[in-house]
């Protein structure tokens, strides 16, 4: 091999070893960046009450709600959307469980059975500053909020109801939601902007009114629990 030729290999040698180089760098920077976006400053200003494990439960014990347009439900110290007073429940862009540098709502529900009757009680999981154990409720203008369970007047007002939808509309296990006090069902209110209203309205159970259907998803990889603690 002449010295010309040799000299050319070695420096593509050198070459590709700073090229790859250049590559674990950049990849090592995005997973610090992805760390940083998962601590959510409004939350940890508002929750004292911090898990003292050293590892969040696991993803699949704290399913997403998920719309049927693939978004979040959002509630009460769940997300950086949502003010430390604010009991409402909202519907978030789809943030695929912490990935998003801007936004924080990546935490879990927990579904509980109400009744032998086939009812459910919604807690959020994060909502661990509030006046005792909170469920999903309705105010008395229709909009969906976070409730201690204590100041309810009727149990019925924590009360939800699966219904199935048509067969065309299950295929991703959404279901529909009633309310036990009203026979009404949850719904997303205000198109697409980014921050929706949850709330209520007349079922619509042959599926024309889509912002009626939910679903428990799973699929979100990374349980934030307290103050930037988080399982991949």
């Amino acid at each position: 091999m002449s010295i010309s030729k040799r000299t050319k290999t070695t420096m593509d040698r050198i070459w590709l070893s700073f090229c790859l180089l250049v590559l674990v760098l950049t990849q090592n920077a995005l997973f610090s960046n992805a760390d940083i976006a998962l601590k959510s400053e409004l939350l940890c200003s508002q929750c004292k009450n911090c898990d003292t494990s050293n590892q969040c439960p696991a993803s699949e014990s704290l399913p997403h709600v998920t719309a049927f347009d693939n978004t979040l439900i959002a509630g009460a110290l769940q997300s950086d959307f949502v003010d430390l007073h604010d009991r409402g429940v909202y519907s978030v862009p789809n943030i695929k469980g912490g990935q998003s540098s801007q936004f924080n709502a990546y935490f879990g529900w927990n579904s509980t059975s109400g009744s032998a009757s086939g009812y459910h009680r919604f807690s959020n999981y994060m909502d661990k500053c509030s006046r005792g154990q909170s469920y999903l409720t309705v105010d008395k203008n229709g909009k969906v909020k976070l409730s201690s369970l204590s100041s309810l007047q009727s149990l019925s007002a924590a009360d939800w109801k699966s219904i199935n939808p048509p067969k065309k509309l299950n295929h991703r296990e959404f279901r529909f939601w009633v309310f036990r006090s009203s026979g009404k069902c949850l719904t997303v209110f205000g198109g697409k902007t980014e921050k929706r209203t949850v709330g209520v309205a007349d079922c619509k159970f042959d599926g024309s009114n889509t912002s009626q259907l939910f679903a428990f998803r799973f699929h979100y990889h990374k349980a934030f629990c307290c103050c930037g603690l988080h399982n991949n």
